[in-house]
């Protein structure tokens, strides 16, 4: 064993540390004994022995060293034997524990599949006797309906010549009914038509008047308009204007309008001047958002 091999070991075992320890303190003391021998002049054959003495301790205490270290590695195995042996009867354990519980699950499955058979045949049981019930009580709703039919033939005698007399009546009130519907279809058409051509007219008249009021509107903002050096007479833009009730111009918006910065200004200058915008010839045409197309006469 060299000295890594011995402080590994001693590093790894207390007891060898101890025996590395009590080494040291004996050769401490037979250093310190050795020294005081060279101070009183004592014969070099005595320096001899002791340095063998020491040297023998030392063997001993390495020697005692590795049987430790033996005795540790056996026990080491001993323990690893009996924790494999553990494991396996706990793996055994298992296994048994396992097994049962599949018997019993088993036999739990038979129980309820009895169970079932049991239930089914109780069932099927119960459906024969209902069957013979239903059966008895077929039989005799059929007895029943015999004579039922009996004293209807005697009754369907006089209840045809009932019935007869009730279906000439109510023939004589669908005809009527269908021909005050067909009356009453007539004169519904002839108001709707009516009703449409007077729309239609009321429609016309309100977009016309319409057309009149944004006329009257484009006139005003065009009248407030001062046209800018570089407009030129191909210029439009369309205008969208949002008012109050009163006519008070609160927003304006511009779409689709050339490209000139100072046109565009102007025209918004010239609408927020024409506020309060006319108002509407009928209070029917008047709508809150006005759109139009401002194009300057030449």
């Amino acid at each position: 064993m060299n000295s890594s091999d011995l402080l590994n070991d001693v590093k790894k075992k207390p007891i060898v540390l101890l025996a590395v320890i009590a080494l040291h303190f004996v050769l401490i003391v037979l250093l310190g004994v050795n020294l005081s021998s060279s101070e009183i002049h004592k014969p070099a054959s005595s320096d001899k022995k002791t340095v063998k003495a020491v040297v023998v301790d030392a063997a001993k205490i390495e020697a005692e060293a590795k049987k430790l270290k033996q005795a540790e590695d056996k026990k080491k195995k001993k323990n690893l034997a009996q924790q494999k042996k553990i494991k396996q009867q706990q793996d055994k354990a298992k296994k048994q524990l396992a097994a049962e519980k599949k018997r019993l699950a088993d036999l739990k499955k038979k129980q309820v599949t009895e169970k079932k058979r049991l239930a089914n045949l109780k069932k099927k049981n119960l459906a024969e006797k209902k069957r013979i019930e239903a059966e008895n009580k077929k039989a005799e709703t059929a007895r029943k309906k015999v004579e039922a039919e009996k004293r209807k033939l005697e009754e369907d005698k006089r209840k045809r010549e009932e019935v007869e007399a009730r279906r000439q009546l109510e023939e004589d009130n669908r005809r009527k009914a269908e021909a005050d519907e067909l009356q009453r279809k007539l004169a519904d058409e002839e108001r709707m038509e009516e009703e449409a051509r007077q729309a239609k007219e009321k429609n016309a008249r309100l977009q016309s008047l319409r057309s009149q009021y944004v006329r009257l509107i484009e006139q005003k903002v065009e009248r407030n308009w001062l046209r800018p050096a570089t407009s030129t007479s191909d210029m439009s833009c369309e205008v969208i204007v949002t008012q109050t009730s009163l006519g008070d111009v609160i927003d304006v918006r511009l779409k689709k309008c050339v490209n000139d910065l100072a046109f565009q200004r102007s025209i918004e200058r010239a609408v927020r001047k024409a506020s309060p915008l006319p108002p509407p010839p009928n209070p029917e045409v008047f709508d809150r958002e006005i759109h139009f197309t401002f194009k300057p006469r030449n």
